[in-house]
């Protein structure tokens, strides 16, 4: 665990950053309370001790539907019930980020590590997970445009193993055309990995089309102001994102129930 500096900062990207959503704006000013974010995201090794220790079945596992995989030359998604958090269609080791995971599993092992530990943790909210990735910066990441490779596990010339002429790959080649093992590439200047790139990770907050009324008190954005609570916000970007979509500024949503090939998550709690 990291711990990060209270501090305030924009959230949201301004108009003019290049490849950015509506849903990422107004910008908006938030005061952010100390508190500790996990260093890397939750590893396979990690995550099967929980799974042993609760005896716990994911969501994928428990109804059957498997996790949700790439069609790669087509970019597009489908279910492969054979998928799920230790076999996701590729190779990963303990140190691998675990994918796969919905955030209603997500829940589940925060809850384990919790009663395990005696501290509680939980997911970091939208507002934390930004403010930690930026890490005082304010640009759309928090290294140089021309240095992916450096610091994010994304889609370079590597992933043209598995694309087609459709997709967009960054100029520089980061090794690994699926997941890295966790800390593989640069750390931001909180000193933490794969903020951007590498998996997707899961929020604690609700899904809202924009950032009009959202807190500024680094809290959790939940039901208020039109929520919905059955969508949760995913940050990051991941092994097969393209350079647009490695921003600290970028939101995507998905529902809870959903476990996919490059979606993961990372702990934090409160001081």
């Amino acid at each position: 665990m990291v711990r990060i500096p209270s501090g305030s900062f924009l959230m949201g990207s301004p108009e003019t950053e290049a490849g950015r959503d509506s849903d990422e704006g107004p910008q908006h000013r938030v005061n952010v309370a100390s508190f500790t974010i996990s260093r890397t995201e939750i590893t396979v090794a990690q995550f099967r001790q929980f799974v042993q220790d609760s005896r716990y079945q994911t969501t994928a596992e428990k109804n059957g539907e498997g996790c949700v995989g790439w069609n790669e030359k087509e970019k597009k998604t489908e279910q492969l019930p054979q998928r799920n958090w230790s076999n996701p269609g590729f190779k990963q080791t303990d140190d691998h980020p675990v994918v796969c995971v919905s955030w209603d599993d997500a829940q589940a092992y925060v809850a384990w590590l919790s009663d395990r530990t005696g501290v509680t943790y939980r997911l970091p909210t939208e507002a934390e997970w930004e403010y930690a990735a930026r890490a005082g910066t304010t640009t759309a990441r928090y290294y140089r445009d021309d240095q992916q490779c450096v610091y994010a596990n994304g889609a370079g010339q590597e992933a043209k193993s598995i694309a087609d002429s459709g997709w967009i790959l960054a100029n520089c080649s980061d090794g690994y055309v699926y997941t890295a093992p966790v800390a593989s590439f640069g750390k931001n200047p909180f000193g933490l990995f794969d903020m951007l790139g590498n998996v997707r990770e899961w929020t604690q907050d609700c899904w809202h089309e924009s950032n009009d009324n959202a807190p500024t008190d680094g809290s959790a954005w939940l039901n208020t102001n039109g929520g919905d609570c059955d969508r949760r916000v995913v940050r990051g970007g991941s092994w097969g994102s393209y350079p647009q979509f490695l921003r600290s500024a970028l939101r995507v949503r998905y529902y809870s129930d959903v476990a996919i090939v490059d979606l993961g998550f990372r702990v934090a709690r409160a001081l």
